[in-house]
């Protein structure tokens, strides 16, 4: 499919699609078409992608749902435009550097690692928002109108976009994957997380559209319920590495979460699981389901 086919949610949204599909380290961007004003949300699609929906079909202002580079690595393409970002840490983005501290701070062979990644692999570049915005903003753009949803826990300024009138919701990051949510950076919370989901789920939307999965049409709570038990597999497969008292080097070195790594990026997933793996044993050790002693974590008696 060509970068700058569009893939219809409704008459006035559709996907942009990425050269991966969606799959990480890239995301789908999506494009609102309103009478007055057209919006990318998400610039993560890729350069061609960004460049071609500039082109062929003009874009007026862009959107972030959060600050995760496969969501905005594009923005740099849309200088000039406004620029709005999620009013949460609003001034730890726009520079790579200083969203390398924030996102995986402070080791510095970590965020060398991420910032020669994000730089090199994904064509990332510094940028400068113009807006911010907050929980429950309405965007009129004419004809189309999208509210913004705090959704925080995959990261501090995660936000969801719901479009009232097909009931459809723009997930970003609550991405419905087989692999389940992701939680790997310090600021990551599971319990806002799940909180996030519950806000979701209450509001049963008819098409529910992530960034990095076809769109959900049909069984939409079901699948956002699978999708939300995947903390309790992810939970079981951390409590089955403690058959035995280990340190937490020892659990992080069996991979529970992610089995295996990207060659040429085991430092940043080893990163990124280490730290899904310490929310998890946070959680367990504060509800009494694992305990630490001497630097080694073994299950409660049940």
């Amino acid at each position: 499919m060509p970068l700058d086919d569009l893939i219809p949610l409704t008459n006035r949204i559709s996907i942009v699609n990425s050269p991966t599909n969606g799959r990480f380290p890239m995301a789908c961007s999506f494009l609102v078409a309103g009478t007055d004003t057209r919006a990318l949300i998400d610039t993560g699609c890729g350069p061609e992608a960004c460049r071609a929906v500039m082109e062929k079909h003009g874009v007026d202002l862009v959107l972030n749902s959060h600050c995760h580079p496969d969501h905005v690595s594009g923005n740099h393409f849309f200088r000039g435009k406004e620029l709005w970002v999620p009013a949460e840490r609003a001034g730890e983005v726009g520079k790579v550097k200083t969203l390398a501290r924030r996102l995986v701070g402070p080791d510095p062979l970590v965020m060398k690692n991420w910032e020669d990644f994000v730089r090199q692999g994904l064509s990332m570049d510094d940028y400068a928002p113009t807006h911010t915005f907050g929980d429950r903003h309405a965007f009129d753009f004419g004809g189309v109108s999208l509210t913004a949803l705090y959704t925080p826990g995959h990261l501090d300024d995660h936000y969801c976009f719901w479009e009232p009138r097909e009931n459809l919701l723009l997930t970003f990051d609550v991405d419905l994957t087989t692999f389940g949510p992701f939680y790997g950076n310090p600021e990551s919370d599971i319990g806002r997380f799940k909180a996030s989901m519950q806000t979701i789920m209450d509001l049963s939307p008819a098409i529910a559209a992530s960034s990095h999965q076809p769109p959900v049409r049909e069984n939409v709570q079901e699948a956002l319920a699978e999708f939300l038990a995947k903390f309790d597999r992810n939970e079981q497969r951390v409590a089955a590495t403690l058959d035995i008292p280990r340190t937490f080097g020892e659990i992080c070195a069996r991979k529970p979460i992610f089995g295996k790594y990207i060659p040429g990026l085991e430092v940043l997933y080893t990163f990124f699981e280490g730290w899904m793996i310490r929310h998890h044993l946070n959680e367990m050790e504060a509800s009494g389901k694992v305990a630490c002693a001497e630097g080694r974590y073994r299950l409660a008696p049940s």
